[in-house]
């Protein structure tokens, strides 16, 4: 187990998440965690292992960093009971609902008082849906349910998520509520910066991880007729995942090669949001989409399926970008040619973002964790 420490404050509390990997969540969590520090608050960080830990390097000083140096959340049961038999942190804020039935498991083994506040990162119908077999359906599911809802409290990233919350769990309804994430301290501060209309690129930006959830297939499908109508436009995707091979071969077979872009994971990804003519969302679901958020702070008007949840309490139609109805892909090309060809004004756009400011939404974990 390895730990980086730091001062201690008054308010403590440890965020639990499993890696520090390139995802939105990980940015978030991280994002809270350096913010809280930064407000005075002791603030220690847990993962799991800090393999392909890619935000590592943003970890606030100020933030206690552990690692359990486990592989699997099912692994991690006896480090994390040791550590928090040892420890006398009383809130404790799990980033997905197999750390916070850990956390469940643990308190009642330990008979120990300690507050569970769950960071809800996906909609549960759908996170449950997904998972098969009779085994699956009967026991892991029920469990899953059973469990996290015995956290304290649990927050959704988007009204649709707490909505899709109480509808699985009933019991949940009394213990929810509502905090979008916060822009990054880095991305706000370029927006305040920096005007955001200066020389635009001649590019269509896509960023998340190269999975299924993300459906990526939907963006190239519309870009292939998108090309057709603007000869000069290409198509750059912003991460990694286990797709890669297959969104490659499918450009290929459409005769796209020369004009779309995988740049990998990038830990800095300002510079193409502020030079995108526009950002790309194709999700199946989604928890939060942050890289819409981050898109409009920097004044990149964005296009999105309307997926569950969030791209309908982010987006303003025409406004800051257009909302497309999840899977018509002639629809999608269509309203990616409006914006790229009459995109709304930088300012507008970055207008619609003001709600996601980093200090208002820290305000609001404060008051949820140490009853600021």
């Amino acid at each position: 187990m390895k730990a980086k420490s730091n001062d201690m404050s008054k308010n403590k509390v440890c965020l639990l998440i499993s890696s520090l990997a390139g995802g939105g969540a990980e940015g978030v969590c991280v994002n809270i965690a350096n913010g809280l520090a930064e407000r005075g608050a002791d603030v220690t960080l847990v993962v799991l292992n800090l393999d392909n830990a890619d935000y590592l390097s943003i970890v606030s000083d100020k933030v206690k960093l552990v690692s359990l140096d486990v592989r699997q959340a099912r692994h991690a049961l006896a480090p994390l009971r040791d550590f928090i038999k040892n420890s006398d942190i009383d809130k404790w804020l799990a980033f997905n609902y197999e750390l916070t039935m850990l956390l469940v498991i643990i308190r009642w083994t330990l008979f120990k008082n300690y507050t569970i506040i769950s960071r809800n990162i996906n909609t549960i119908s759908r996170n449950t849906k997904d998972i098969k077999g009779f085994l699956g359906k009967f026991v892991v599911v029920p469990l899953i349910k059973l469990l996290y809802g015995k956290a304290d409290h649990i927050v959704n990233q988007c009204i649709g998520m707490r909505d899709d919350l109480v509808k699985s769990i009933p019991s949940t309804e009394s213990k929810t509520s509502v905090i979008y994430n916060p822009v990054s301290s880095k991305v706000e501060s370029f927006s305040q910066s920096f005007p955001g209309d200066s020389a635009k690129e001649n590019y269509i930006l896509c960023v998340g991880r190269l999975e299924k959830q993300k459906a990526f297939h939907y963006a190239i499908d519309a870009f292939s007729v998108v090309a057709k109508s603007i000869p000069e436009v290409s198509l750059v995707f912003i991460g990694q995942g286990s797709l890669l091979g297959d969104l490659k071969q499918q450009v290929e077979e459409l005769g796209l090669s020369e004009r779309v872009k995988f740049e990998g994971f990038q830990s800095d990804t300002i510079g193409y949001y502020n030079k995108a003519r526009l950002t790309l969302m194709t999700s199946l679901y989604e928890g939060f989409p942050n890289v819409l958020v981050e898109s409009i702070t920097l004044g990149t008007p964005v296009v999105s399926f309307d997926c569950p949840s969030g791209p309908s309490e982010i987006i303003v139609n025409n406004g800051n970008g257009k909302l497309v109805k999840q899977g018509n892909v002639q629809a999608l090309a269509i309203a990616i040619i409006d914006a790229y060809e009459h995109p709304p004004a930088n300012e507008s756009v970055k207008e619609t973002a003001l709600r996601y400011q980093r200090d208002y939404i820290l305000q609001s974990w404060e008051r949820l964790l140490f009853n600021a």
